[in-house]
């Protein structure tokens, strides 16, 4: 029995090794298509890049967005700074509460906000993460608290994505990647913010919506705990979005009574001066019109409930 014991541990370790270094060899040498179990930085927007390049310099700010692509799409830091306010936009593709969680952890000293907008999106409360973990450790985001993060996934492709993720780092190879940016269609403007350059509305391909996970309300309770112990003031929006889509996800209902908690909660998604064909560039994204004329009025807001001064220079 001990000889059989322990020829197994040394089959699983020898294993375990094989798989790396496949997954590694894998990376290098396969193009995408080859592998889709294994996304990085050749495959994803690299405008996330730039992001972090500004957010070495910011700290002591007046306003942090946290969120999804509803948060770098919708939140503009050049509109607040006419009006006399240094923001910053973390947000990113399909940021679940997981993973703003994990960005507080790692810039919420840093940054030092005098006010937080957080950005629930319904469907994230629905999201199993794995978009999410695909752009963090491409891009080396909260690395070293992301192996608890991967493992409760329990995602082939966020194991994968993690290997290959280890391996670029320990060896410095992301040093010498270039960033490639395709500017047609969008543009990266500083602090965090992604401005869509076409005013043309296009459908997008149907995803998966499911039901509301108990591990993103733990997270997003989390989130929402830390801000109050830390005594940041707070506000949670739900960006403007279509008329088509305003109802779409599943479990609405769960939605509504988890936000009815939260006396700090702004339904913005929609707003009256938002025409869907003319300020949205698919059915859940604000074009650069939209973002202009949604932005005074979500200032305005705030200041009328007093969670913004008139300017904090």
């Amino acid at each position: 029995m001990i000889k059989f014991l322990k020829d197994i541990s040394i089959f699983s370790f020898l294993a375990s090794l094989f798989y790396v270094a496949l997954v590694v060899a894998w990376g290098e040498l396969m193009p995408p298509f080859l592998r889709p179990n294994l996304s990085d930085r050749t495959i994803l927007d690299d405008n996330i890049l730039l992001t972090l390049n500004d957010l070495k310099d910011a700290e002591d700010i007046d306003v942090l967005f946290l969120g999804s692509s509803h948060t770098y799409r919708t939140f503009d830091p050049r509109i607040w700074k006419r009006y006399g306010y240094n923001t910053f936009n973390l947000g990113s593709s399909a940021q679940t509460h997981i993973h703003t969680g994990l960005l507080l952890n790692q810039y919420l000293e840093q940054l030092n906000p005098k006010l937080i907008v957080y950005e629930v999106y319904p469907d994230i409360f629905g999201n199993d993460g794995v978009e999410a973990n695909s752009v963090f450790l491409s891009y080396d985001i909260c690395l070293d608290q992301m192996t608890e993060v991967v493992f409760e996934s329990q995602s082939v492709k966020s194991m994968n994505e993690m290997i290959f993720a280890r391996y670029r780092n320990i060896f410095l190879l992301n040093d010498t990647y270039e960033i490639n940016l395709d500017i047609s269609k969008q543009e990266y403007k500083g602090n965090g913010f992604v401005e869509r350059k076409s005013n043309v509305f296009s459908q997008v391909e149907p995803f998966l919506r499911t039901d509301i996970l108990q591990s993103q309300i733990d997270a997003f309770q989390n989130n929402i705990r830390k801000l109050e112990n830390a005594n940041i003031p707070f506000v949670l929006v739900r960006a403007p979005v279509t008329q088509i889509e305003v109802n779409q996800f599943p479990d609405m209902n769960a939605y509504n009574v988890l936000m009815q908690d939260y006396s700090e909660f702004i339904d913005l998604s929609q707003v009256n001066e938002l025409q869907d064909s003319i300020h949205f560039y698919d059915f859940h994204h604000l074009n650069q019109k939209g973002v202009e004329i949604f932005n005074p009025i979500f200032i305005d807001t705030l200041l009328q409930l007093n969670l913004l001064k008139d300017t904090y220079k």
